[in-house]
């Protein structure tokens, strides 16, 4: 997801990049549940009927699912803001709170989009100053990058 905002008196320009959620944490709660009660149906039923070894697979089963479903369900909050003014751009990306931010003189950076070798892969889109390399929304779709990059360029145009 794509979100830009905009004040023009100060010409400051704000994208805030993040990975669709398919689901949100509720229904990934009602999932584990469901889950969980089919499992634990399942592995009570074959212990009723004697094979005990059976629920405590059953048990780690369930909390395996639901590890898997944290963390993967955690990395679709992550984010990327993307600040520009005439003078600076500044990349912070982090979960709940910017763990790493970069920071730029803008006329020095520049946007470069890696192609894929093969039709299949994605494409990378970078920023790039001082020698370094700050890959951004790696997370987003195709369609998605090619906005980004068309709104980069508009931005970046606005300036001049």
């Amino acid at each position: 997801m794509i979100q830009i905002e905009s004040n023009e008196k100060d010409s400051l320009f704000r994208i805030t990049l993040k990975p669709n959620k398919s689901l949100s944490w509720k229904s990934n709660l009602l999932f584990i549940i469901a889950i969980s009660v089919t499992c634990g149906a399942i592995g009570i039923g074959f212990y009723l009927v004697g094979a005990s070894l059976i629920l405590p697979f059953a048990g780690l089963e369930i909390l395996l699912v639901g590890i898997c479903v944290y963390f993967v369900v955690n990395r679709t909050y992550k984010q990327e803001i993307i600040t520009m003014t005439p003078e600076r751009l500044k990349i912070e990306k982090g979960l709940s709170k910017p763990d790493r931010v970069w920071e730029y003189f803008r006329v020095w950076a520049y946007v470069i989009v890696e192609k894929p070798k093969h039709p299949w892969y994605p494409a990378h889109i970078l920023i790039t100053s001082k020698g370094e390399r700050v890959p951004i929304g790696d997370f987003l779709t195709e369609k998605e990058k090619l906005t980004l990059v068309e709104n980069l360029k508009t931005i970046i145009n606005s300036f001049k």
